[in-house]
C-alpha cells in the first residue's frame, strides 16, 4: 500500500487490503474506500462504507476535516490518507492495484467528435493482422478477449478501466484499442494508464451541454494528445492537420518538443494520398507515408473514412507495424456497426445507415454521398433530447443543403416533447429551402423515405446507427434503423405514413 498511497494521516495502513472500489454499495469488508467527489460529497456514502466496514478511506483533502469530524460522530477508527485531486488518484491508485497493466499493452486512444468508433476498429483490426491480440474499448463493444459485449458507456470509469486492462492481460491480449471520450479525459478516467499511441481525428460542435464552451471541449479532447505516461514518456502523437483544431494540436505538440505523425489531404503532412478513388463500394488508391507509398484498399466509403485510414496508419507506423501489414489490416476490415453501413448491398435503391448526430458528421457523410449518388439523396434524422440544443438548427440547415428530400422525424427524444425537438430543427431545413416532410414517428419516417426513393437515389438514415433502441421518455424501446429499414424494403414501402 506504502507504494501508490501517500502515509495515513490518521491511523496507521491496515496489514492488508481486500479490494478497492468508489461505490460505497460494492464496499466489503477489508475494501480500499475512495471518496470521489467535487465541491461537495454525500454524507451517506461514507457512512456506508463504514458500515461495511472499510478498513481504509482515500480522501480529498479539500474534506478531510470534514471526513474526520464525520468519523467522529459516527464512531468509527478507520485509517484515512488523503489528496489533492482525488480523480486523478483513483486512476493512479487502481493502476497501481491491478499491476499497472496498460504498461504491459500496447494501448492506442483515439479521441475526437468524429470518427472515433471507425478509427479504433481500423486500428484494431491492424494491430490483429500484425500478430497482436488487440482488444476493444468503445462506444459500440467491448472486447477484453471473451468475445464481443455491448458498450456501456465511451469510456468506463477509472476504476472500472484499469481493472478492465488487468482482465484483458489474464486473457492474453497484448493490445488495446480505445475511445477516449471528452467527458473522459475531463474527470480524469483515464488516469493511470500507459498509452503507446493517441489520436485526434476532429473537433467540431458537440456535448456543449456538458463542456460550456468550445475552448473547454478543445482543452478536453487536448489532454489526451499531450498526455504523459505514469513513468514520465509521452505517447506518440498521430493528429489530423485538415481540422482546424487539429493545426492548433500540431503547434503545441511542437512546441512541446513531442514526437507527431500528421495526416491529412494536402501534401504537406506527413501521410496524405496520392491516388485515391471513392466510391459507394469503398477507397481504393494510393498514400504517400514516411519513407515511401502504401497501397490502400477499403470496403469504407466517403473522404470521411480516407481521414480516418490515414490516421489509423499513422497510429499503426507509430508503433513499427510494417506498410504491407497496414495494408492489410485495412483490406480485411469489412465494415464497422452503424457506421456508413449499407443496409441492402448490390440494390438499386442504396439505404444506409449511420450514427452523424452532429451538425460536422452528418456534413460529412452528405458531402462524401452526394457525388457518389447518380439520384437523390434523400436523409432521415432527427435530434436527440436532453442534449445540446444549439447543434439542433445547424443540423437541419446542413441536411437541407446537401439533401433532396428531408425527412425530420425523432432520434431518441428522451423526457423532450419530439414535436418540440423538431420545431427547433425546422427553421434550419427551411432556411435551406430544400423539400422536407416531417413525421414524429420514426418507423413511418422510415417507411416514407423508402417509399419516396427510385431507382439510383441513396437514403440516408443518421444519427442512430448502431443502437438497438429508442429512448422514449426515460426508457428504452427496442429499434434498429437497419432492421426496421430491411422491413421496409422488404414490404415495398408505398411512402405514406400508416
Amino acid at each position: 500500500m506504502e507504494r501508490f498511497l501517500p502515509p495515513p494521516v490518521l491511523g496507521a495502513f491496515p496489514e492488508k487490503l481486500t479490494g478497492i472500489s468508489d461505490d460505497s454499495r460494492k464496499i466489503r469488508p477489508g475494501n480500499l474506500f475512495i471518496l470521489r467527489c467535487g465541491i461537495a460529497y454525500e454524507e451517506s456514502f461514507l457512512f456506508e462504507a463504514l458500515d461495511k466496514e472499510a478498513s481504509l478511506l482515500l480522501v480529498p483533502e479539500r474534506h478531510l476535516p470534514s471526513v474526520c469530524e464525520r468519523m467522529g460522530i459516527h464512531g468509527t477508527k478507520v485509517p484515512v490518507c488523503s489528496v489533492p485531486n482525488i480523480q486523478e488518484a483513483a486512476g493512479m491508485v487502481s493502476s497501481a492495484w491491478w499491476g499497472n497493466p496498460s504498461k504491459d499493452l500496447v494501448v492506442v486512444g483515439v479521441t475526437g467528435t468524429n470518427g472515433k468508433t471507425t478509427s479504433s476498429f481500423l486500428t484494431r483490426n491492424i494491430l490483429e493482422t500484425s500478430g497482436y491480440r488487440c482488444g476493444l474499448v468503445g462506444t459500440v463493444w467491448f472486447d477484453l478477449g471473451n468475445g464481443m459485449v455491448e458498450a456501456p458507456q465511451t469510456t468506463p470509469g477509472a476504476l472500472e478501466l484499469q481493472e478492465a486492462f488487468s482482465e484483458a492481460r489474464e486473457n492474453g491480449l497484448r493490445a488495446i484499442s480505445m475511445e477516449v471520450s471528452s467527458h473522459a479525459l475531463d474527470q480524469e478516467r483515464v488516469s493511470g494508464t500507459h498509452f503507446s499511441a493517441v489520436h485526434f481525428t476532429n473537433l467540431t460542435r458537440d456535448h456543449l451541454d456538458y463542456h460550456k464552451t468550445f475552448e473547454d471541449y478543445f482543452a478536453a479532447k487536448s489532454r489526451l494528445l499531450l498526455w504523459t505516461n505514469p513513468d514520465g514518456t509521452p505517447p506518440m502523437a498521430v493528429v489530423n492537420g485538415d481540422d482546424p483544431y487539429g493545426k492548433r494540436l500540431l503547434a503545441l505538440l511542437k512546441d512541446d518538443g513531442r514526437k507527431v505523425i500528421s495526416y491529412g489531404h494536402d501534401s504537406g503532412f506527413d501521410i496524405h494520398p496520392e491516388d485515391v478513388r471513392i466510391s459507394l463500394d469503398g477507397i481504393e488508391g494510393t498514400l504517400v507515408i514516411p519513407g515511401g507509398r502504401l497501397p490502400i484498399s477499403s470496403a469504407l466509403p466517403g473522404d470521411f473514412n480516407l481521414q480516418n485510414i490515414m490516421g489509423s496508419v499513422g497510429c499503426a507506423l507509430a508503433l513499427g507495424i510494417p506498410p504491407e501489414t497496414i495494408a492489410s489490416g485495412i483490406r480485411n476490415l469489412k465494415g464497422v456497426p452503424g457506421r456508413f453501413e449499407r443496409v441492402n448491398p448490390g440494390e438499386r435503391i442504396a439505404v444506409i445507415v449511420d450514427y452523424a448526430h452532429t451538425d460536422d458528421a452528418l456534413k460529412n457523410i452528405l458531402s462524401s454521398l452526394r457525388p457518389l449518388t447518380k439520384g437523390r439523396v434523400i436523409t432521415v434524422f432527427g435530434c436527440g433530447g436532453d442534449r445540446d440544443r444549439g447543434k439542433r438548427p445547424r443540423m437541419g440547415r446542413v441536411a437541407g443543403e446537401l439533401s433532396d428530400l428531408v425527412v425530420l422525424t425523432s432520434d431518441n427524444p428522451r423526457t423532450e416533447s419530439p414535436e418540440a425537438i423538431m420545431e427547433e430543427v425546422e427553421p434550419g431545413i427551411r432556411a435551406s429551402g430544400r423539400p422536407f416532410l416531417k413525421e414524429a414517428d420514426r418507423r413511418n419516417a422510415i417507411k416514407m423515405a423508402i417509399g419516396a426513393a427510385k431507382p439510383g437515389d441513396v437514403v440516408l438514415i443518421a444519427g442512430k446507427g448502431h443502437e438497438p433502441y429508442q429512448i422514449l421518455g426515460k426508457t428504452k424501446t427496442p429499434f434498429d434503423d437497419r432492421q426496421v429499414a430491411r422491413e421496409c424494403l422488404s414490404a415495398g414501402s408505398s411512402g405514406t405514413a400508416q
